[in-house]
């Protein structure tokens, strides 16, 4: 009879213990994952101008770069290249080889150059859903291509749950070794000038230009 009892007891504390893990997680996300990508897209493809500081670890290493946006124009630097988006042609400046190849990007090559994009395009390329890796007062999602044919198999972002502003990507490609994007700064309210979406042919007159448009 005692064992009984005691068995009875553990069944009541189980059941109790994961009530209240879905209480917590229900509280957490109170929002869909589609509803808090919608929230996100909507600051970042309303926000007055970009400027952000992020890092990026790969397995060949780390590197901290800079980037710009408005709209779906940017220009993304970090010490081995900088690339500028005009909205139509994005140039790629590689200061190993100290060429500038110019081309018509793919929705791939710009969200590889800016992954701020995956906010502004996630809807029409990718499902979202949360993921299973939880972060205190973060809102974690991960983003799953609806086409095989698309480069990346999946992108999972960290956001503020108060701001909605990225904190961190990985993204993980098909073939190839996943990488992490942490922002570290983000202001959304700055105000940019649309010259600093264009190649600065100035700024690199001895370079050679391979224009593959």
């Amino acid at each position: 009879m005692q064992n009984v009892q005691i068995k009875n007891k553990v069944e009541i504390l189980r059941y109790t213990l994961v009530f209240l893990a879905f209480a917590v997680s229900t509280s957490l996300y109170a929002l869909t994952a589609t509803e808090v990508m919608n929230k996100a897209a909507s600051y970042a493809k309303t926000a007055k101008g970009i400027v952000g500081v992020f890092g990026v670890t790969t397995s060949g290493g780390s590197f901290t770069g800079s980037l710009k946006a408005s709209g779906n124009k940017f220009v993304f630097a970090t010490p081995v290249s900088t690339s500028w988006y005009n909205g139509k042609h994005m140039w790629s400046y590689n200061t190993s080889s100290k060429e500038t190849t110019v081309v018509t990007p793919t929705a791939n090559e710009i969200s590889e150059s800016n992954p701020l994009e995956y906010l502004r395009t996630y809807s029409a390329n990718y499902s979202v859903t949360f993921s299973k890796n939880r972060v205190a007062g973060k809102y974690v999602v991960t983003l799953i291509p609806k086409s095989k044919k698309n480069q990346v198999r999946s992108v999972e972002i960290t956001l503020n749950s108060k701001s909605f502003k990225p904190e961190k990507f990985v993204v993980i490609p098909r073939a190839g070794t996943a990488a992490t994007v942490r922002i570290k700064s983000l202001d959304y309210s700055k105000s940019i000038s649309a010259s600093e979406f264009e190649y600065p042919k100035v700024k690199y007159p001895r370079v050679q230009i391979i224009d593959l448009r």
